[in-house]
């Protein structure tokens, strides 16, 4: 059985405040690392660190923004170098390429690729300097595998960040820096909500069903916890994957395969 520690390991998690960004900075903290909490609203940050034994910090950082992402870096690496990042913001919309607006579209694609693209520069350039190795980890999507009617903005976000992961695995791999990217399915949260009522609204149907539709996907037919994708996060930003970079790794509970 693997038995994993991270003590002396610093993560930073953009996003901390969602699902999967609050379940991996407790993760991390009980596997004894020290964790950089970043959200657009510090408040969102401070609360994923809510009860959480160690000593971490929040950070506010409009990933949207690659100048405010420039100053939290620099803060965050002022109060300690760091060993990881785990990229974890993002947001959907569900419309019609047709009828997409294109205002919607450029948020999205701001929070979801440009900001990878923001927070990968900003982080990787004192790692570099520092000669550390690190790792980097950005959350993709099963819609990042396999296009969806309606999802044409979101499903070409999470294509690029895997794009990003792979180009940016290959730059880095001489500085002994990994990058790997996590596919989760259809995750149990609020984000899964919220594409529910969309989709319903979209092809019409009631919100409720859409949500029990999505946990019959795939072999396993259920949902896939947000505690299932951060531990397959936590392992790849840790030394324990030091073998593992440029992948995008499905965590969907069989929904590509049933």
């Amino acid at each position: 059985m693997l038995t994993m520690r991270l003590e002396g390991h610093r993560t930073a998690v953009l996003g901390a405040g969602g699902a999967i960004g609050r379940a991996c900075v407790r993760q991390l903290a009980e596997l004894g690392g020290e964790v950089a909490a970043l959200d657009r609203d510090k408040t969102f940050a401070e609360g994923a660190l809510d009860g959480v034994a160690g000593t971490h910090r929040a950070y506010e950082a409009d990933v949207a923004d690659p100048g405010a992402v420039s100053a939290t870096v620099e803060a965050v690496w002022a109060d300690g170098p760091v060993d990881g990042v785990i990229y974890a913001p993002g947001i959907a919309i569900t419309s019609d390429v047709a009828d997409m607006a294109w205002p919607d579209y450029r948020r999205l694609m701001a929070v979801n690729l440009d900001g990878a693209f923001h927070a990968a520069q900003a982080f990787v350039k004192p790692m570099i300097a520092a000669k550390r190795p690190g790792a980097f980890v950005f959350l993709s999507s099963m819609a990042g595998l396999r296009g969806e009617a309606g999802a044409s903005a979101y499903c070409a976000s999470k294509f690029g960040l895997i794009g990003l992961t792979q180009s940016f695995a290959a730059e880095l791999t001489p500085h002994h820096i990994r990058v790997n990217a996590v596919c989760p399915g259809n995750v149990d949260s609020p984000l899964l909500r919220q594409v529910s009522e969309d989709i319903a609204a979209y092809r019409g149907g009631d919100a409720d069903d859409v949500h029990a539709e999505a946990a019959k996907i795939g072999a396993a037919r259920r949902l896939v916890t947000a505690d299932e994708v951060a531990s397959v996060c936590v392992w790849l930003v840790s030394p324990a994957a030091s073998a593992v970079t440029g992948t995008a790794l499905p965590v969907d509970v069989g929904a590509l395969v049933g």
